[in-house]
């Protein structure tokens, strides 16, 4: 399969894809709520996004909707996505060990960083949108390291908006692959 023009085959490799695409859609929204809310709301906004989108996943699982008629992930996709996780709790470990203030620019920016170069490792796991979303998260981070004049909530909003995005077509492409292979 061509990942760049059999895109509806890309769900059927990559089975991860739409529960991920799910989880971003939902983190990305609560990035955007927290930055758009304000300084206060950026964490609550996260943790919110992000505790919606495991429910989500928790229901999803359970009723098999995640994988309904994609089939199941391959070993070494299950493999790639805890390597992607373990490098991103380690990443982090080191951006609390060397940003000692939670609440600076810095910090967030740094983390959001880590977030993208986590999304290259999970492209083995979720598909080529996902290592995509992870350079241009890398970029948006990168970018507000290098000019300090751009406000860090500009770029909350705007990395979330790239996770809504990404999640979006990932779920979109998931169930557009389900019914190319129920088409007559």
């Amino acid at each position: 399969m061509d990942l760049f023009t059999d895109l509806t085959g890309m769900a059927r490799t990559f089975p991860l894809m739409r529960g991920g695409g799910a989880l971003l859609v939902l983190v990305g929204l609560g990035l955007i709520v927290g930055g758009a809310g304000g300084r206060s709301w950026l964490l609550p906004g996260l943790i919110t996004g992000a505790a919606v989108s495991v429910l989500v996943l928790m229901v999803g699982g359970i009723t098999k909707t995640v994988f309904s008629g994609l089939g199941y992930p391959a070993i070494y996709q299950y493999v790639a996505f805890g390597i992607g996780v373990v490098v991103e709790v380690g990443l982090v470990n080191l951006v609390v060990a060397k940003v000692p203030d939670r609440e600076s620019r810095e910090f967030w920016l740094w983390i959001l960083l880590v977030v993208g170069v986590h999304f290259l490792i999970l492209a083995f796991s979720h598909g080529p949108i996902c290592g995509l979303l992870g350079l241009l998260c890398i970029l948006n981070a990168g970018l507000g390291l290098l000019v300090p004049g751009i406000p860090y909530r500009a770029l909350w909003v705007s990395d979330g908006v790239l996770k809504v995005a990404a999640g979006t077509v990932m779920v979109w492409l998931s169930y557009l692959g389900v019914a190319a292979d129920s088409a007559p």
